[in-house]
């Protein structure tokens, strides 16, 4: 970690010189105009869903779920020759189906999602400031053709983001854990050279609850050849692990600020488009979770006992989509969740978990895709992997504090419709 503020700093003190001397280019631009893009898409989803096998199951209903819906707007303007300043503003427009709030009781803003302000150079490439996907999900994450959270307009690892179905893109999902969108960012990527770019990211933690500093950085490699890409890529937040007194109590594997520990996430991805429309992708990565544990005084110790380490947990998963014919495509998804090396709490295996899904998508015209699938989550006894989009709560639903109780397993079957424009 001491080597990467290094690098941060010397990086810093080198990016400067080169920052400042650009911006002077900018006032003498005069009047310029400023092109809007407006963008977005509406999401809706009719399903049926329930969570059962675990300790406060989750009966079947139905239901309307909003897939990831959002709105945003966007724009750039030129500097000089080489450079040009972007920025952009982007909302969710989550849980339109309840009035924009989730069944956390929680609501969603103007700038909930990718907002900033950044340069983007063709020589040195981009630089952003604000609250943006991490490197490790916005160069090698799972919901676009390799990055990104497109969802559904393109094949991507995870074929079925932005609904129900989808298999990766947070803490409780099958695969790609590490994936998350940081606040009070900075964010470098480099321009693409013989098919490579790299990219980092780093979160300041202002809050610092506890006195805990909870920054995060991320980096990350993409190669792409033709119909081929892969990416490797790391994720790391500081003074974060397992909070093994929680999970005692029934809530599950969760993340909390923790000190002397941290969280680490690291994996691999490769997909191949080949010339008879068929896509095919894998992704594989290993967790690594600190925690501290504290014994209390016993008839045999009479002093407390604080123990720090790490469990350790891989997951992998695969895709396959046939395009048939220019509008219709069958998708199949799977991930896994593997051993809990080092558990706490339980047995190792009891953390396992495997996901399945399954349908197809057929696209109306350019704006308008109708999609049907079915996902079933197999969770053991201490996981909670839980629906990608609008996950089912089992206990205290419509509170901030609601959760999947551990070993319940969420099923859906559904059909959506999405408008992008």
């Amino acid at each position: 970690m001491r080597s990467f503020h290094k690098l941060s700093r010397s990086a810093l003190a080198l990016a400067s010189p080169a920052i400042m001397g650009l911006l002077p280019a900018a006032a003498h631009a005069g009047e310029v105009t400023l092109p809007i893009n407006v963008y977005g898409f509406l999401n809706a989803e009719v399903e049926t869903v329930k969570a059962d096998g675990g300790t406060t199951p989750y009966a079947s209903r139905g239901r309307v779920t909003d897939g990831n819906s959002r709105l945003g707007i966007n724009g750039s303007f030129v500097v000089n020759d080489e450079l040009k300043a972007i920025w952009q503003l982007e909302g969710s427009l989550n849980n339109f189906d309840q009035g924009g709030v989730n069944d956390q009781g929680q609501s969603e803003t103007l700038t909930s999602r990718n907002s900033y302000i950044g340069l983007d150079d063709k020589r040195y490439g981009r630089f952003l400031v604000g609250n943006y996907d991490s490197a490790y999900r916005s160069l090698i994450g799972s919901g676009g053709e390799m990055g990104g959270n497109l969802g559904l307009s393109t094949l991507g690892l995870d074929l079925w983001n932005n609904t129900s179905a989808q298999v990766t893109g947070n803490a409780n999902s099958t695969f790609s854990r590490g994936e998350a969108r940081y606040k009070n960012s900075v964010h470098y990527f480099s321009p693409e050279l013989y098919g490579v770019q790299v990219a980092a990211s780093y979160g300041f933690d202002e809050t610092q609850s506890d006195g805990l500093n909870r920054g995060r950085f991320a980096l990350a490699v993409k190669y792409r050849l033709g119909g081929l890409q892969l990416g490797v890529g790391v994720d790391q937040q500081k003074q974060t692990g397992v909070n093994v007194n929680q999970e005692q109590l029934g809530y599950g594997l969760q993340q909390t600020g923790e000190a002397g520990n941290k969280t680490t996430y690291a994996k691999f991805v490769a997909s191949y488009l080949f010339p008879t429309h068929t896509y095919l992708g894998f992704g594989i990565e290993q967790a690594r979770y600190g925690f501290t544990l504290f014994t209390p005084p016993s008839s045999g110790n009479i002093y407390g006992v604080t123990a720090v380490g790490s469990m350790k947990q891989t997951g992998a998963m695969i895709s396959i989509a046939q395009e048939i014919g220019p509008n219709l495509t069958v998708m199949l998804s799977g991930g896994t969740l593997g051993n809990l090396n080092n558990a706490q709490v339980g047995n190792g295996k009891d953390y396992e978990a495997s996901q399945t899904s399954f349908g197809a998508k057929y696209r109306i015209n350019k704006m308008l895709t109708t999609y049907a699938y079915v996902t079933r989550i197999r969770n053991k006894a201490q996981q909670s992997v839980n629906l990608g989009q609008d996950p089912l709560y089992s206990v205290g639903n419509g509170t901030t504090s609601a959760y999947l109780s551990p070993g319940d397993s969420p099923q859906a079957l559904g059909v959506g419709l999405i408008a992008s424009f």
